[in-house]
């Protein structure tokens, strides 16, 4: 009721102004909305402008200098006068590697037997020395002084002991004939006994006095190599203190963790290559040990392998040990076959007297060719070089 009163009252004043106009005059409408509805007008067509400019950007259409797409005529090359080769089916030997470290089967460590200031040391650490070398020099007044009181404490009881000997001749006749007691011969012969058994002792005490000055002059136990010096001169050497540690040269092995799926080809006695690294050596080696239990945490195996011939080498160098396996067939190129460009591997294959590049995958090296995982089937023909100088010719 409200709304329809409004509107009536609004037809009332529109009369009323219409009844107030002259005869030829118009009427006259408000202005005041055009300058609102031209702003918005703009803004509607300049968003419009922007998003136009925007999506030919995107598609290129304000873009110098580029490449239209388009075919090009690849040119065909030819296989005449280049050399090539069938791909065929290979058997090749294979073989596991197990890593290990080698290791000294013999290390010393040099300790005195008495207790002496240290005199010299005549080696150093990395010096090779033969065995019975002298090593070490220790003082020996004092085992020599020992030495010459034993043997003066040996000489006194000789002649106790001759004593005792004249007197057990002269009173044995005597006691024969029952001129003496038999209490007079026991104590002679008693006499004589102890007189022995102090004179044994004695020669015992100098032959030890005598064995502790040979430990004065240490040497060599083996021909072999000096690990490090742990004592200097002037130091005082006694026993279970090291002086020096070394190794036996020609008594190296390589322990080696072999995988538990490997261990039924390994046994001890039997043959293996081992490789080193560092020198770019291979040698041979056989099974000494099997370490029998296995590491839980890596699942291999403690194998030594004793070193033939093991010169150069030096504990702590690692190596390889090589495990034979079940020979295999493999598809092999040449390397000079092979074309790399960035992470991409080709080769040049002869399809009806032209060469065509194809992407092949490659595996392992097996001297101075490779093995092909995928992209050649046997009886195939590749160049078999890298063919720089292939002829080129249009496609007809």
């Amino acid at each position: 009721m409200r709304r329809s009163k409004g509107r009536n009252a609004m037809d009332a004043d529109e009369s009323v102004n219409a009844e107030k106009l002259t005869p030829g005059e118009q009427p006259v409408h408000s202005t005041s909305s055009k300058p609102h509805r031209l702003a918005t007008a703009l803004r509607v067509g300049l968003s419009i402008a922007i998003i136009l400019l925007l999506m030919l950007w995107v598609f290129g259409a304000l873009r110098k200098n580029r490449i239209q797409p388009g075919r090009a005529t690849v040119p065909e090359r030819k296989a005449e006068g280049l050399p090539t080769q069938t791909v065929a089916f290979t058997t090749i030997p294979v073989t596991a590697e197990a890593v290990g470290t080698v290791r000294a089967e013999y290390v010393a460590t040099v300790t005195s037997r008495v207790v002496a200031t240290i005199l010299q040391i005549r080696v150093s650490a990395g010096q090779r020395v033969a065995k019975g070398e002298v090593l070490v020099e220790l003082d020996d007044r004092d085992l020599r002084a020992r030495v010459e009181q034993a043997r003066e404490a040996v000489r006194g009881a000789e002649a106790t002991f001759a004593q005792a000997l004249s007197n057990y001749k002269r009173d044995k006749p005597l006691f024969d004939q029952r001129v003496i007691s038999a209490y007079d011969f026991e104590n002679t012969e008693t006499a004589l006994k102890t007189a022995q058994a102090n004179l044994e002792r004695l020669r015992q005490a100098q032959h030890e006095a005598e064995a502790n000055l040979s430990y004065a002059v240490i040497r060599s136990p083996f021909d072999g190599v000096v690990i490090e010096r742990l004592s200097e001169t002037g130091e005082l050497a006694a026993p279970g203190k090291p002086l020096l540690t070394m190794y036996q040269q020609d008594r190296l092995w390589l322990e080696a963790s072999v995988p538990e799926e490997e261990l039924g080809r390994i046994g001890v006695g039997r043959a293996y290559t081992v490789r080193i690294d560092a020198l770019k050596r291979t040698l041979h080696g056989r099974v000494a040990e099997i370490v029998p239990s296995s590491d839980p945490a890596t699942r291999t195996v403690l194998v030594r392998v004793r070193l033939e011939n093991p010169r150069d080498l030096v504990p702590g160098m690692f190596g390889r040990m090589l495990i034979p396996e079940a020979p295999q067939r493999v598809l092999l190129i040449p390397t000079l076959a092979v074309r790399r460009a960035g992470q991409l591997t080709t080769v040049d294959v002869v399809q009806d007297g032209r060469v065509e590049r194809r992407t092949v995958q490659l595996g392992r090296a097996v001297g101075d060719k490779f093995e092909v995982l995928s992209g050649l089937a046997p009886g195939e023909v590749i160049v078999a070089e890298a063919a720089e100088a292939a002829t080129t010719g249009q496609a007809k």
